[in-house]
């Protein structure tokens, strides 16, 4: 059984461990659990959100693991990076059998550990638990703010990708109305109010534009004008109650008058 040392220095932090003090600590740590610490691995300008598999000492530090191994660090921020990151680090571990030593939790966090005999899980099983039921709650959360963010994109006549419609082009962020296809889409909500159908508007299309669009097609322009209309009045409206907030608007109720 092999133990290795991993010491992580945060650059640019006003708080930082030296790596003479990080050491110290790992032998200590080390002989306190009957290991002589054989190698260190000194990680430096590297972010803590830099999943642990990913950075460079600590990539070669697991692939010259073997099971029965230990990993001692002192603090367990260094090595979790973040619950989704740390609960798959410590499967992994788990699966090679390797022990992974956080001194600041005085634990083993990967494997169950023996004390006095008797085999006990200790706090691995607790710490991933508790990974893994936070990397659900920071899925979610990520989820919701995409979300959100993409509500509100939409909201303000942003191009979230995906096919253009019809009548309109994407300029930088946004969709603008292509002059072309939308003299093109008035000529077709014009056709469809005076009762043509579909059919006859393909027809129509093709002999006054040159353009060809099926049934379903004219469909979802007709759809999609609507739509768009109604985006812009919501739009619109945001913008007047922007500028000004007591700006309220009311339904009128209909008048009906009681017949005698």
């Amino acid at each position: 059984m092999t133990a290795l040392g991993y010491i992580f220095i945060a650059l640019g932090r006003d708080i930082q461990i030296s790596v003479g003090e990080q050491q110290k600590a790992i032998q200590e740590y080390g002989k306190l659990l009957g290991l002589k610490v054989e190698e260190y691995f000194i990680e430096q300008g590297c972010s803590l959100k830099s999943p642990f598999r990913e950075r460079r000492e600590a990539g070669k530090l697991l692939t010259g693991l073997q099971p029965g191994d230990s990993i001692i660090t002192m603090q367990s921020q260094w090595v979790l990076a973040s619950a989704k990151e740390g609960a798959r680090l410590i499967r992994m571990l788990q699966k090679k059998s390797i022990s992974l030593h956080c001194i600041d939790l005085k634990e083993n966090i990967s494997l169950g550990s023996e004390r006095r005999l008797i085999v006990s899980e200790g706090a691995a099983s607790l710490v991933l638990d508790l990974l893994t039921a936070l990397a659900v709650c920071e899925g979610s959360k990520h989820g919701e703010s995409i979300k959100a963010t993409k509500r509100h994109q939409k909201k303000e006549g942003k191009y979230l990708g995906g096919p253009v419609p019809f009548g309109w082009r994407v300029e930088g962020e946004y969709l603008v109305q292509d002059v072309k296809q939308q003299k093109i889409i008035r000529d077709i909500v014009k056709l469809r109010s005076d009762r043509w159908s579909y059919r006859d508007i393909v027809g129509k299309l093709k002999a006054k534009h040159n353009v060809r669009l099926s049934h379903e097609g004219i469909r979802r322009i007709l759809a999609n004008n609507a739509q768009k209309k109604e985006d812009e009045k919501k739009r619109e409206l945001s913008s007047k109650r922007k500028k000004n907030p007591q700006l309220v608007t009311h339904t009128q109720p209909l008048k009906v008058e009681r017949q005698n």
